[in-house]
C-alpha cells in the first residue's frame, strides 16, 4: 500500500514535470513573439532613423561650412561627425524632464 502512494505521487509529479515544461515552453513563445512584434514596430516606424541621418547632415553641412569641403577627405571624418552628433544628442536628453522633475 506504501508502494502503491509513491507511484502515484511520482505520476502526479511527472505529469506536473510535464505540465511546467508546457508552460514555460508555451511562455517563452509568447515572449518571443512579443519581441518579435515589438521589433518589427520600431522598424516600421523609422522616424527615429529619419531624424539621426538629418542631424548628421546637418553637423557635416556645419563642418563643411565651418571649415571646408576638403574636411571630408580627412581619415578621422567620421568619427568627428558621430562625436558631434552625439554631444547633439546627449544636450537633447538633458533638456528632456524626467519624472523626477515633474514631480
Amino acid at each position: 500500500m506504501f508502494g502503491l502512494k509513491n507511484v502515484k505521487l511520482v505520476k502526479e509529479l511527472s505529469n506536473l514535470k510535464l505540465q511546467l515544461k508546457w508552460l514555460r515552453f508555451s511562455a517563452s513563445n509568447n515572449l518571443k513573439k512579443a519581441r518579435n512584434d515589438f521589433l518589427q514596430e520600431i522598424a516600421a516606424d523609422n522616424s527615429f532613423v529619419r531624424e539621426d541621418l538629418r542631424i548628421r547632415a546637418m553637423v557635416e553641412e556645419m563642418l563643411e561650412k565651418e571649415f571646408s569641403p576638403e574636411i571630408r577627405n580627412i581619415k578621422s571624418y567620421d568619427f568627428l561627425v558621430d562625436s558631434v552628433v552625439n554631444k547633439l544628442k546627449k544636450n537633447q536628453l538633458k533638456s528632456v524632464p524626467t519624472i523626477k522633475d515633474i514631480k
